[in-house]
């Protein structure tokens, strides 16, 4: 292993380089933000396989902030020349690879270097290699639909696609691969079952320790099948994006733009039972869709509890639906985090697809005449004498 400094305009890009002695090399590109630890141990075991890696963190090395704003406003330039320069140095055939919002860059960076090789002869970029890609220009308003970047509709070169299928954007897979498919990108995908995210320090399972341990050989096979494939010379005409009247994380509760007429709940509890609602009528009620890896999630439970305890003996219900996780897995996490609401299962993660939840809490207050009112994409402070009144003010006469 080794530092590279990479000069990219009046910039420098930070690059560890996993250096080996095939003729294939991995550009990484972080996500801006999280752990980078297995992603690393998986470079050191593609070096194995004769693939050399070029670990890379654009909001590090430009010293910007880590989280998906930044990652989202990259142009594609950095990415570009980055290609341009690991094979100008090493030779060898490039394959692009990221996870989550990493995929705005890198293919933005794909569609650049296309541009700038229009005219000549050059073949060494083979495509991508995307985990769990986050290709949404805002996260909308609760209960409406994904809003893609551009770059969605816009890319043409041969990707594979690893989904983990517990990770929030499950669902929204089918609508991504359409997007991509768009432009005319060939596109490949493999759906790893109960996985929460293959780079995610808190996914501890068995299940995700074995699949880790097989990336490294599909990551090999993939290169592989990516080579014998055509990256075009030309690039598509830049599709616009759509338009969104939301931007980030709710602080408050914001009144709800979706379908207002709440789906039925039909789920069992962590204590086994069945629990049925198609009827919303005659009370208050706040569902409320959450993860045990969720921080945001966890957070906000003690104010959840104060507001159960706070509208005790008025027409008001509290619901919450975990998102795809295991029985046991809950109940753990309930031996250690005290919950005095209703905790439904929803372990495939499909009701809270069907409810047209993307991030992890979201919270739907459903109103006494059976509508949904407000919609909060984030976690809030549920027992503030703000969000209180506000409720107490929905109850029924």
């Amino acid at each position: 292993m080794e530092e590279l400094e990479i000069p990219v305009g009046q910039q420098e890009l930070f690059v560890t380089r996993y250096p080996a002695t095939g003729e294939e090399l991995v550009i990484w590109i972080a996500p801006g933000y999280g752990s980078h630890q297995r992603s690393k141990k998986i470079s050191e075991k593609l070096v194995k396989y004769g693939v050399e890696v070029w670990h890379v963190d654009l909001a590090d090395s430009l010293f910007l902030p880590k989280n998906t704003t930044t990652m989202r406003g990259f142009n594609g330039s950095y990415v570009a020349s980055l290609i341009d320069a690991a094979y100008k140095k090493t030779g060898k055939r490039i394959t692009l690879l990221t996870r989550s919002y990493g995929a705005l860059p890198l293919l933005r960076g794909a569609r650049v270097w296309q541009q700038r090789h229009q005219q000549d002869n050059s073949h060494y970029l083979n495509g991508a290699i995307l985990f769990s890609p986050e290709l949404y220009s805002t996260v909308p308003a609760l209960g409406l639909p994904p809003v893609y970047a551009d770059i969605a509709y816009s890319t043409n070169i041969p990707i594979m696609i690893y989904q983990a299928g517990k990770r929030g954007n499950r669902w929204q897979l089918t609508g991504l691969l359409e997007n991509l498919r768009k432009g005319g990108a060939q596109v490949f995908f493999r759906i790893k079952k109960d996985v929460i995210g293959l780079f995610y320090s808190g996914d501890t399972s068995s299940n995700t320790t074995l699949i880790l341990k097989d990336i490294p050989v599909e990551v090999t096979k993939d290169i592989k099948l990516l080579s014998w494939l055509d990256v075009p010379k030309e690039t598509i005409q830049l599709a616009p994006a759509s338009k969104s009247t939301t931007n980030g994380l709710d602080i408050s509760l914001k009144k709800f733009k979706g379908n207002r007429l709440p789906l039925a709940l039909n789920l069992k509890t962590i204590n086994g039972q069945q629990f049925k609602r198609d009827n919303y009528l005659g009370k208050v009620t706040v569902v409320n869709f959450w993860a045990t890896w969720c921080p945001p999630c966890v957070e906000e439970i003690p104010s959840l509890n104060n507001l159960r305890r706070k509208m005790q003996g008025k027409p008001f219900e509290l619901i919450s639906v975990n998102y795809a996780e295991s029985e046991q897995a809950v109940k753990q996490f309930l031996k250690k985090v005290n919950v005095d609401f209703p905790v439904l299962l929803d372990e495939s993660g499909r009701v809270s697809s069907d409810w047209q939840v993307l991030v992890y809490p979201s919270t739907f207050v459903i109103t006494p005449s059976g509508k949904i009112e407000y919609g909060v994409n984030g976690a809030i402070l549920w027992d503030s004498p703000e969000v209180v009144d506000t409720l107490k003010g929905l109850l029924p006469p």
